[in-house]
């Protein structure tokens, strides 16, 4: 593996396996642990400790490329009114990167889908986990005010939308049998969470990606994230500083603001020299720029 990758991907993988961490953010965003609390989820996971989720580096070919999923578990979930167990694969990945210069809807399906290719049944007709696949994306320094993005396809794409608007009023009779439709299928849901400062009407799946994510430990709510029924002892706190030093987000954020400072730099040293060399037309150009300034301002 890429020594570099590694030094962001590991240290988000201590943290996202906190067992409080994984079963909060899998409340907030898949209707078949909605109705579960934190606690109750917790002892679904298949676990390394009582705190922390199992997490394995996972090798898969797809399309003649080899490929690595750094964050891949598993739990397994009594069926309401049912005897049978769903299975699931839980995917974390953090993609800090905003322009990786290819659709990143593109990588998400790839990883899904290759991921459940991996996971063949051993006898003909076996039951199979579905895929629940949650990519973070993280942007320091702005208020985003998103709700969760289901990728274009995913198993629940015309059903999970409505889910994130209202999920108290989302099981209706019709919801409830396509996830039953679902259980121990080879589908993926694929979902995006972007955050960042959380907006003033914000949801508590934002308030606390924000906190564990973004915040420093001197400004970070404890009291408010165990409100959630997350309980961080003094260790993973320090996983949690820990990566947010190697992880990068601030130089992910820090090199769009420095190509953005370069350019304006480049571009004050052509008008120093325009000026010098031609004042009409370093006038000219000086307007032109201060009227398509006023322009973008406007709309």
């Amino acid at each position: 593996m890429n020594d570099a990758l590694y030094v962001y991907d590991n240290p988000f993988k201590k943290v996202i396996q906190i067992a409080d961490l994984a079963a909060f953010i899998l409340n907030q965003l898949h209707p078949d642990f909605h109705s579960l609390q934190v606690a109750q989820i917790v002892p679904c996971f298949h676990r390394d400790s009582r705190r922390a989720i199992t997490l394995r580096n996972t090798e898969f070919s797809f399309g003649g490329h080899i490929l690595h999923a750094d964050s891949l578990g598993s739990a397994d979930l009594a069926e309401q009114d049912s005897p049978r167990i769903s299975r699931f694969l839980l995917h974390f990945e953090m993609q800090l990167e905003k322009h990786p210069g290819y659709p990143i809807e593109n990588r998400q399906n790839v990883y899904a889908h290759g991921l459940l290719d991996t996971f063949k049944p051993v006898h003909r007709y076996e039951d199979r986990p579905q895929l629940v696949s949650i990519w973070l994306l993280p942007r320091m320094g702005k208020v985003i005010d998103k709700t969760p993005q289901v990728v274009p396809g995913s198993a629940s794409g015309g059903y999970l939308p409505s889910f994130f608007e209202e999920p108290e009023k989302w099981y209706t009779e019709e919801n409830r049998n396509h996830m039953k439709k679902l259980v121990n299928r080879p589908v993926a849901t694929i979902l995006t969470v972007e955050f960042g400062i959380p907006p003033a009407d914000a949801t508590d799946l934002q308030k606390v990606l924000y906190n564990v994510f973004l915040l420093p430990d001197d400004k970070r709510d404890y009291a408010y994230l165990e409100s959630q029924g997350i309980h961080l002892n003094t260790a993973e706190r320090e996983d949690i500083d820990t990566m947010q030093k190697e992880n990068n987000i601030f130089f992910a954020d820090g090199k769009d603001v420095g190509k953005a400072e370069g350019r304006s730099e480049g571009q004050r040293e052509i008008l120093n020299l325009l000026r010098s060399v031609d004042p009409n037309a370093f006038e000219k150009v000086t307007a032109q720029l201060e009227a398509s300034k006023s322009a973008v301002s406007g709309k």
